[in-house]
This record gives structure tokens, sequence and C-alpha cells, in this order.
């Protein structure tokens, strides 16, 4: 038992006692008072009537009233009837005793008397005594009675608060057993002050965290203990607490926080205060609750570090890159500071990685990395954006002082040597310069630098472009940088619409099926239809071409029932496929997929692929054209006779279908050497088994030249105009992704 419930068990004790001593006592002194009060009563009423009895005696017998015993001891017994321990005694004026009735009473005795008179005067008195004895003997019971009525009331006062005392005092131990139990288990170090924010308690973990122990800091102001600083500035901050006490309201920490400890350590916390309320709602003490978030701020700075940074060689990624561009545009609209973007191609890196191995590849890329941040300035900004193409960002530099590091790059690279295991390879980079100009945004700028960087690269690698207005070449690719929007715009929200030119027969082995070939259009933000020639450049270098590919593929697939039936014959359906189609992965799935799904028929689709693309991955190509022909996919070799060494590739490709360059086909009524070219390569398809068809049949007398050399198809403005494939130029199948 503590102090406070011996001293509460205490005060109920006496309390109770001098309760019970109050009933003990009450009882036999009120009854005593009482029987006393009623038996003097009644005495002193005996007496007076006795004395007027007597009194009307000796009126009447003034002289002889003394000496008539008789009639005295009659008055003396009637008047009232005496008990038998009452003793009633009669004396004259002299105090004489003069008659008696009764036996003296036993001690101890209670005596009241009253005057006899003659007329006015006093001749005499009376006297009425009775024993005290049965009245002290009631008083005995009383008391008797009084005490253990007190006893019990003792008892009953003293047991039943104590017990209920105890039971209080039970309660309120567990449930401050629960709070302590709690707060030293839980994982958050709490601290409770007093309303001056002096320290009366720190939990384990406070005592953990703070380095201070709770006999240590009992007492101590919060401040003293906790010592907080900004976690950037390491200025010294104050808690949660005197906002919390003043404010009369939680608060929370709204930066971040570290902790200093009596060693010097500093520990990341974040901490809330709330303030501490008595009954009548005055803030008596606050509780500051606080937690180490080390490891949190950790992660979460490790997070923040890697969304803005390339895992493998830890500098800045694309996104932090192009934020870094919009602030340096900022500076260059309001200052008018100058900065140039390199953008930067590793030159031979496929050669090591597809030679070595992706773990030669990574090895190359981080020692290229400490190569360039060797020659550059620690203001400069080197970024990863992508594979083997990296960025650099040079603040407060002049595009001519950027020329100059760049050149000091490339003789870095030029001269650099990577060895791996047995193997030394030679490396260079082709670099594109790109002044941050106010009226840019970041993504036009890194689309300006890599448009150098690619002209730098079609020019010899290894070398630097400069992009500067005014230049016609690096202008017109920069405007394919912005077809990437557009296009996927399109693919996005349904704007790719499908024309069709189609196939005019000339020979009797190519008359009663239908062939045509399926053309494609983009509808502009504006409703107006844009040409190939404008957009799939940019598909093509940008590798939009195998989405495109397949979304034409998917839409005539689709609507192959319906183009059959409008036809009224045999329909095949010629598409362009690019070479990177051609070699994406997924890509014959998803044709398999549409073939089975559609129910198309041997001969409805013919792939048409350049010669170019065919002989650049003759390998793929040929094993892409085999498994597509086991489903009745027919091929097409198009613009074919731009290089004669290609006939040597003819033997090797299941092809169906030769297609004459138009270059030939459209002067060969006036050129004898394109009609020689012609004949030429209509004579060898035909000794292959292959079917012919003549691009850039414009004229009656081109077609008529054609049939004579024996042609079997010829398409071009002269046989039909290109018009919408589907009537309603509505196009079905729309939104493809190639499976992967």
């Amino acid at each position: 038992m503590s102090f406070a419930e011996r001293r509460v068990a205490s005060i109920v004790s006496n309390v109770a006692l001098l309760v019970a001593l109050m009933v003990a006592l009450a009882l036999p002194l009120c009854y005593s008072a009482i029987a006393y009060n009623d038996f003097s009563g009644q005495l002193e009423f005996k007496a007076k009537v006795k004395a007027t009895a007597l009194s009307t005696l000796i009126t009447g017998n003034p002289e002889s009233w003394m000496f008539a015993e008789n009639r005295l001891q009659g008055l003396l017994t009637r008047e009232p009837v005496p008990l038998d321990t009452e003793c009633v005694q009669v004396y004259g004026d002299q105090g004489e005793l003069l008659a008696q009735s009764g036996i003296a009473a036993q001690a101890p005795v209670l005596r009241r008397s009253h005057l006899l008179y003659d007329a006015a005067h006093v001749v005499g008195s009376i006297a009425v005594s009775d024993s005290l004895r049965p009245m002290i003997w009631g008083s005995a019971l009383a008391a008797a009675i009084g005490l253990l009525l007190g006893a019990a009331v003792y008892l009953a006062l003293r047991l039943l608060p104590l017990r209920a005392l105890r039971q209080a005092t039970d309660a309120l131990f567990e449930q401050r057993q629960r709070a302590e139990v709690t707060l030293r288990s839980i994982g958050d170090a709490v601290i409770t002050t007093d309303a001056q924010m002096h320290i009366e308690f720190l939990n384990p973990m406070a005592e953990r965290l703070s380095g201070w122990t709770l006999s240590q800091a009992h007492r101590q102001p919060l401040a003293e203990v906790l010592r907080l600083v900004d976690a950037v500035t390491i200025e010294p901050v104050a808690s949660a607490m005197p906002q919390a006490l003043a404010e009369n309201r939680i608060v929370s920490f709204g930066r971040e926080v570290d902790l200093l400890r009596p060693d010097g350590r500093r520990i990341c916390i974040d901490d809330s205060a709330a303030p501490i309320h008595d009954l009548q709602g005055r803030v008596i003490g606050g509780v500051l609750v606080f937690r180490d978030v080390s490891a949190a701020r950790s992660l979460a700075r490790q997070r923040t570090w890697e969304a803005t940074h390339d895992s493998l060689t830890g500098e800045a990624n694309r996104r932090e890159f192009e934020r870094l561009i919009e602030a340096s545009v900022l500076t260059a609209k309001e200052v008018g500071k100058q900065h140039v973007v390199c953008y930067m191609d590793l030159d031979q890196f496929k050669v090591v990685n597809d030679t070595c191995g992706h773990a030669a590849g990574d090895e190359l890329l981080k020692r290229f990395v400490t190569l360039l941040k060797a020659h550059i300035r620690d203001s400069d900004t080197l970024a990863r954006l992508g594979g083997d193409e990296f960025g650099l960002l040079l603040e407060g530099c002049s595009l001519e002082r950027a020329e100059l590091v760049s050149a000091d790059l490339l003789a870095a690279v030029r001269d650099f040597r990577f060895h791996w295991e047995d193997k030394i390879f030679s490396v260079g980079v082709s670099i594109g310069l790109a002044m941050v100009t106010p009226d840019n945004n970041a993504t036009e700028i890194l689309g300006t630098a890599d448009t150098a960087c690619y002209w730098a690269k079609e020019q010899g690698r290894s070398r630097v472009c400069v992009y500067r207005r005014g230049d016609d070449e690096l202008e017109a690719r920069r405007r394919q940088v912005g077809w990437i929007a557009r296009i996927n715009a399109a693919l996005a929200e349904n704007r790719l619409i499908l024309y069709h030119q189609q196939y005019l027969p000339l020979t009797a082995a190519s008359a009663g099926s239908v062939h045509l070939e399926v053309l494609l259009r983009m509808k502009g933000e504006d409703g107006l239809l844009i040409p190939p020639s404008s957009f799939l450049p940019a598909a093509e270098r940008y590798n939009l071409m195998p989405e495109i590919d397949a979304w034409v593929f998917r839409t005539v697939a689709s609507g192959y029932r319906e183009l059959a039936a409008a036809k009224g014959a045999a329909l095949s359906c010629a598409i362009n496929l690019s070479a990177s189609t051609i070699n994406t992965t997924g890509f014959l799935d998803l044709v398999r997929q549409l073939v089975q799904e559609n129910a198309l028929p041997p001969g409805s689709i013919c792939f048409e692929i350049t010669e170019t693309s065919a002989i650049s991955n003759l390998k793929n190509a040929r094993e892409f054209m085999l498994e597509c022909k086991a489903m009745g996919i027919r091929f097409a070799l198009d613009d074919f006779g731009t290089g004669m060494s290609s006939f040597g590739y003819l033997k090797h490709l299941p092809v169906d279908y030769l297609k004459i360059d138009g270059g030939f086909v459209k002067n060969m009524t006036t050129d004898n050497i394109d009609r020689a070219m012609t004949e030429s390569i209509n004579r060898i398809g035909h000794l292959m088994g292959m079917m012919t068809v003549a691009e850039y049949a414009e004229t009656e007398a081109v077609i008529e030249e054609l049939r004579r050399v024996g042609v079997d198809y010829a398409q071009g403005y002269g046989v039909c105009r290109p018009s919408p494939l589907f009537p309603d130029t509505t196009t079905p199948g729309m939104g493809l992704s190639i499976p992967t």
C-alpha cells in the first residue's frame, strides 16, 4: 500500500472511530438523561400531590394535624400510591421528622421535597425519595447496547469505505499499470511535462532515443533534454510542445528535425505534442510523442534519389535532366544566362554488349561516365538518358565554349580503351549541341540536341554537330521530333485512316481476283488529311512503325469480310511492313492471333516489304516470311531494282510478288534503259515463279507498254487514284497494342 493509500485509510479509521464513539456515548447518555428527567418528575409530582393533601389537613386542623399520625400515614400511602422502593417523610417547621412511610431507599437515592402550608405560612415539608439503581442499570444496559452499536458503526464505516477505496485503488492501479506497460512497450517515445514544460515522465523508448534516464531528466526543462536542430541547416529549433500548450491544441512538427543526443549522435525524429487538461479543462501539462524516422527518411531520400537518378551510373536520369533544363530556361529568360545542352550517343557500345555480354556493357557505361566527369566542371550536370545515350547540361556556358568542351570530350573518348577479359575495344561518341533559349521548353531543346547528335552520327560518327537557327537540314530533322507526340495522339484518338489503290490486271494469269494496296493517312488536329510522307519518316526513325503497322493489320483483318463482300470477288490486300516491325518481338504472335480470330482465307493478306529491309536482316526476314506463309499470307518485295545486287537475294526469299520500282516504270516509254530494266526485272520474276507489279503507272501509254512487256499488274494514278478503304471512312479494330 502506498503512502497516500495509508494516509487515506488512517483518516477513514479515525472518522469511523469518532462516529462510533459518538454513537456509543449518545445512547446511554440520552437514555440516562431521559430516565433521570422522568424519574425526577415522578418524584416531584408525588411530593407535590402529597404536600397538597397534607396542606388541606393542616388548614382544617391547624393545632392537632401533626399529632394525627393515623391520618398522616393514610395520606402518605394513599395519594398517590407509593412504590415498594419509595420512602415518604414529613418534617415539621423545625425540621423534625413527624411521619414516615416505606423503607429507606438504597443508595444512590434521588430525593424531591415540597413545602407544607397553613394558609400562607410554611409549617413543614414533605420529602419523597427513591433509589436510582434501576435507572443506573438501565443506563448500563443502554451503554452496552450503545457500545455494540458503536462497534457496528465503526466496523461499517471503516470496512466499507476502505473496501470501496481498495477497489477504486485497485482499478486505478490496474489502469495505471496498463498505461505504464503500454507506454513502456510502444515503439514511440513519450515524454510528459507539467504546465511549465518540466519533465515528469519518460518511457523507455524516450530514454533510449534521448540518452537521458527518467531520474536524470525528472523536473528538467524539456528544451534541455530534447535538443532539436533543423535537419538541413542544423539550426536549433523548438519542439512542438510550446505551441501545443500556448494554443491548447495538438501540434505536429512541420519540417525535418534531428535530435541531438548527449553523446553527439543525431537521430532523425518526427514529433507531435498535445496538452493535458484537468477536470475544469485547464492546461496542467503536456505530452510529447516522437519516434525515430531515420530509416523512413533514408528510404524516402533513396526513393527520391532513385526517381531522379540512373541506378547503374548514379547520374541524373532523363526526367531530372529535363527538369534541370526547364530551370535553366527560366534563368535564361529572367537574367539572360547562357546554357548549352549536349546530347551524346556512345558509338560501338552495341559491339561490346553483343560480344562480351551485358555485364561488360554496364561496366563500359560506368567507366565512360567516370571519363566524362573528369573533363567537366562540378557545376555541370551529366545524365544518362537511356541505353548508351547521355545528356550534359553546361550551365553558364556559351555555345563557343561548349564546342571546346565537346572537342575535349571527343579527344578523351578517342584515346580511351576498354579492356574486358582478353579483349580491347575502342569507342567513340557523337555529340549534338543546342543552346538553351527562353522561347523553347525542355522537350524541344533536348529534341534539338538529339537531332544534332543524330546528324553527327550520319556524318560519320565521333564528331560534334551544333544546332544553329537557319540550318535547314537540322530544322527538318528537328520538326520530325514534333511528330512523335502527334503520331501517338493520332493512335490514341483514332485519327489514322486507311485508303487503298487497286491494281489493274494486265495478263490472263492475273485476271479473276481483286488486288489492292492499303495506304495510310492521318487526320490532323484541324481535321485535314496528312499524307504519309509527312509523318512516316519520323515514325520510322523513332520506332513507332510497329504500333502503326499493327493498327493497320488489325483494321484490315477485322474488316476483311466486309471488303470482300463489297468487291464481289477473291480479294488480296497488300499491307506495307517496316523493317522494325518484322524484327519486333510479338508481332508474329499478333499476326497468328488475328488470322485465327478473323478466319482469314489463304491469299487474303499480302505483306509488302522493301528489298532494303529484307536484305538488311536476311535471316530474320526469311524466318518471319516462312512463318507467315504457313498461315496463308503472301509477300511482295517492294521498290525492287534500286540495287542490282539484290537479284542474288531473291533465291533466298519466299516472295510471291515482285514490285518494280516506279523510277523505272514512269519513264519507260521515253527511256530505253528504264524499259530494259523493267523488262529484265519482270522476266527474272517470272523465271522465279513470281507475279510482277509495276508502280507509277501514270498514263495509258505506260500501261500499254507494261502490257506488251508482260507485267502482271499495273498500279498508279493511271489506273485509279487512292480512295478510302471503307466507304464511310470509319475503320474497325482501332486501339491495338502488340503482345509481348
